[in-house]
């Protein structure tokens, strides 16, 4: 009878290995499937089969990132103990590939201890502390990640700093940061001790140094980066460059002769000694990571989102711009561009006097910058573009009435490879009955201008108080109003408002969560 009933499980189990079909795969396949979920969520792997016992323990791609409590509810208690075993229990042998994590929130540090369990935080799996995280970054480059992506937390309300972690690595090639101070230590750590880093992505970070400099790096990206000393890029053998609106100094660039696409854009309020920075409000409960695929602007489409209403500060009275230099040529050698810039900008009017010839150049994308002084940027880009085949202009959003006429008579240029030219600006700007006057004037058919009419852009605060003013709610639960019934609703407006599900409205009683419903 024992035998019998043996045998049958051996059958059953043979037959449940047979429609197992995703434990036959290859351990590649599952450690690219791994690669999707968060480390505890690979940790529970070992319990579907023997096949995946130790599995987990292999996996090159290591995510420590908290991003948001409805997509990972189920938390370690302790993620501190959690991924400090979860690194010591790995395979020696086994490489490590990429680590994905965050830094430490902000918290009272009376309350908190780094293995002790809390239950303010539980609920998050923030019981990590700074020391935690450059012990994780350490223990990566120790063990030969290629890929570290260290990431802000929406909690942390300071940088955090490596000064105490030795970047030093022959293996790395792709290093993101975010919210991180990067001293001159540091920088010159990335620049000679990492031969092989070829990506390097910097958001809202903080550069203490003199130079990058890099004979391996390929792609830099600097968003929002605060730049506190005179600061150049040297780096030969890059190709993709994105600078987004750096803060107190504009990076200069030297021996950039390889770079094939670049995005600058510009503030000129931001880039003076006085300007203080005003940290954003985040919303930890709607915070997403930072995303893993990157984002060009310079596509062929050149429909990005790059905002050309770059609004001056208030109390900036011509102080001094800082940095800048050498931007304009350090592109000279580059197939797409994409400059962004309020009107009156001064680094790239004050480098476009040095304009070199853009031989390469096929695709170019402008601000709102290039219609000053009757179209001069405008017209020096093309008189030295011969072989420009793309132009894409992106003017002001907000329409205001143009003072002083535009009067580009006897500027004139040649490109015959012209093929494209697209304004994208607001319905009511006059100016394009000009641009459009002085690109046939050089030969360019009319059925190759293009216009893109857009609305004046409304923020998600306007469309909110657009709706207090209009809906006063007197009930003490939920109504749902359709707006395609107010006749007041500018088209605007209700296209803006189409992003918003839920808004609270101020009642008689007490604020009411009102639902919107477009028919």
């Amino acid at each position: 009878m024992f035998r019998k009933k043996a045998k049958v499980d051996a059958v059953e189990g043979d037959a449940a290995a047979a429609d197992d079909r995703l434990s036959a795969l290859p351990d590649e396949l599952l450690h690219k499937v791994m690669s999707f979920l968060r480390a505890w969520e690979v940790a529970r792997t070992c319990v579907l089969s023997r096949r995946w016992r130790n599995l987990w323990a292999s996996a090159p791609c290591i995510d420590l990132r908290v991003c948001c409590k409805a997509r990972h509810r189920r938390l370690p208690m302790q993620l501190a103990r959690f991924a400090n075993h979860f690194l010591l229990l790995r395979e020696v042998s086994a490489p490590l590939d990429t680590l994905r994590l965050l830094s430490s929130p902000t918290r009272n540090e009376t309350l908190y201890y780094p293995y002790t369990y809390s239950p303010e935080y539980d609920d998050d799996g923030d019981d990590y502390c700074c020391t935690d995280v450059e012990m994780w970054f350490r223990a990566a480059i120790n063990r030969g990640a290629r890929f570290i992506q260290l990431s802000q937390h929406p909690r942390d309300e300071a940088f955090s700093d490596l000064r105490s972690v030795p970047v030093i690595s022959c293996h790395l090639k792709h290093l993101h940061l975010s919210g991180t101070i990067l001293h001159d230590k540091t920088l010159r750590q990335l620049s000679s001790q990492c031969p092989s880093l070829e990506v390097l992505e910097l958001k809202e970070c903080f550069l203490d140094g003199p130079q990058i400099s890099s004979a391996s790096l390929i792609s830099l990206t600097m968003v929002e980066c605060r730049i506190m000393a005179d600061l150049s890029i040297a780096a030969p053998n890059l190709i993709s460059l994105h600078c987004v609106c750096p803060y107190h100094r504009a990076p200069s660039f030297e021996n950039t002769a390889s770079l094939a696409t670049g995005t600058i854009i510009l503030n000129d309020s931001f880039l003076h000694d006085k300007f203080e920075y005003k940290y954003k409000d985040l919303n930890p409960d709607v915070f997403e990571c930072d995303s893993d695929d990157g984002n060009d602007s310079n596509d062929d489409n050149y429909d990005s989102d790059a905002d050309s209403d770059l609004s001056t500060c208030e109390g900036f009275y011509g102080t001094k711009v800082l940095g800048g230099q050498n931007v304009i040529c350090s592109l000279s050698n580059a197939t797409s561009l994409e400059l962004i810039a309020d009107a009156g900008e001064v680094i790239l009017n004050r480098e476009l006097e040095m304009c070199p010839i853009f031989s390469n150049l096929k695709a170019l994308s402008l601000g709102e910058w290039c219609m000053a002084a009757d179209l001069h940027p405008l017209v020096l880009f093309m008189q030295h573009a011969p072989n420009l085949e793309r132009l894409f202009l992106k003017l002001k959003m907000d329409h205001e009435e143009i003072e002083e006429n535009i009067n580009p008579e006897g500027s004139s240029f040649a490109c015959k490879n012209l093929a494209t030219v697209k304004i994208k600006c607001h319905k009511e700007d006059e100016r394009v009955h000009v641009l459009a006057q002085f690109f046939v004037a050089n030969g360019i058919a009319m059925e190759k201008i293009s216009v893109d009419h857009r609305p004046t852009r409304v923020t998600r605060q306007t469309c909110e108080s657009f709706i207090l003013t209009m809906i006063t709610v007197i009930f003490s639960h939920a109504a749902q109003i359709t707006l395609q019934n107010l006749n007041r609703v500018s088209d605007a407006s209700f296209a803006c408002l189409r992003s918003l599900n839920y808004v609270w409205v101020c009642g008689y009683v007490k604020p009411l969560k009102v639902k919107i419903v477009f028919l």
